[in-house]
């Protein structure tokens, strides 16, 4: 399914599937009538999750430039201060911080507190969006209590800024041809924010403090490592430059991208 939307146009018939249902992006649902009301104008898409139950997915794709969180929403975030007992966290540019409890890790309580410096980007899930008060993520996955993927993003990955609707594309459309082509060249780490945020990392290599350790005194070894953390980067770089590209292509020119993209660097 896809067609133009507009806010407030009826979606009853969506209400009346029997198969599940799961709002995304642009689609909100009222508490007291069950409606479900277009937020946002665009095109309004269907996602299968699975294939056996036939749950759906539905979001509206527009080409907005301001975020708006919404609960249950993936985002990346950058910390930008601390409170006593949160993190200020930054969704976007020119927008009001959201805030992340220090309790909102797995296993954490008063005495073993996340360490997580400001300046570091953090993968999580919005918790709570009410206009009236301050938005709240989250780093854990609610169905397991357990980290789920979510929590602070190694420094070693790099983080760049895509439009919103190619990172709703990204991680709502698995028929997409874009990480497909580039998990054909390298092997990577990926976490995609709705809020048009993207960190990759490529390779493997060990972690630079741990290596140093373990390879003190083997000279060759540190120097092995070193060109491969070298490599890593270069691919890292490579990977966010193709996706950077494929932004303003078609699917049958994600080949030709990913070449140019990768063109001097060596195969992980």
């Amino acid at each position: 399914m896809s067609q133009i939307i507009l806010p407030g146009d009826s979606l009853a018939e969506l209400t009346q599937l029997e198969s599940a249902v799961t709002i995304g992006p642009g689609i909100y649902k009222s508490p007291r009538s069950q409606n479900i009301i277009p937020l946002h104008a665009g095109i309004l898409k269907e996602v299968t999750l699975n294939k056996k139950t036939q749950e759906k997915l539905i979001y509206v794709d527009s080409n907005s430039k301001r975020y708006i969180p919404q609960a249950n929403d993936l985002v990346i975030g950058i910390v930008i201060g601390t409170y006593s007992d949160a993190f200020k966290v930054s969704l976007q540019e020119f927008s009001m911080p959201v805030q992340l409890s220090m309790m909102a890790f797995p296993n954490a309580t008063k005495k073993n507190r996340p360490n997580i410096k400001v300046g570091q980007a953090v993968y999580a899930r919005v918790s709570e969006a009410v206009p009236e008060v301050a938005t709240e993520i989250e780093c854990i996955d609610p169905e397991t209590g357990k980290d789920g993927g979510f929590g602070a993003l190694d420094e070693a990955g790099y983080l760049f800024d895509v439009n919103m609707n190619f990172a709703r594309e990204l991680l709502f459309n698995k028929s997409s041809v874009f990480l497909e082509k580039l998990a054909s060249r390298a092997a990577f780490e990926i976490a995609i924010g709705i809020n048009g945020k993207v960190w990759i990392k490529c390779g493997a290599t060990p972690d630079p403090s741990i290596a140093k350790e373990e390879d003190k005194e083997d000279v060759d070894m540190d120097k092995d490592l070193t060109a491969a953390r070298v490599n890593d980067m270069k691919m890292t770089l490579a990977a966010a430059n193709y996706l950077i590209s494929c932004q303003y292509i078609e699917a049958a020119e994600a080949g030709e991208a990913l070449k140019k993209a990768f063109r001097g660097t060596t195969k992980a």
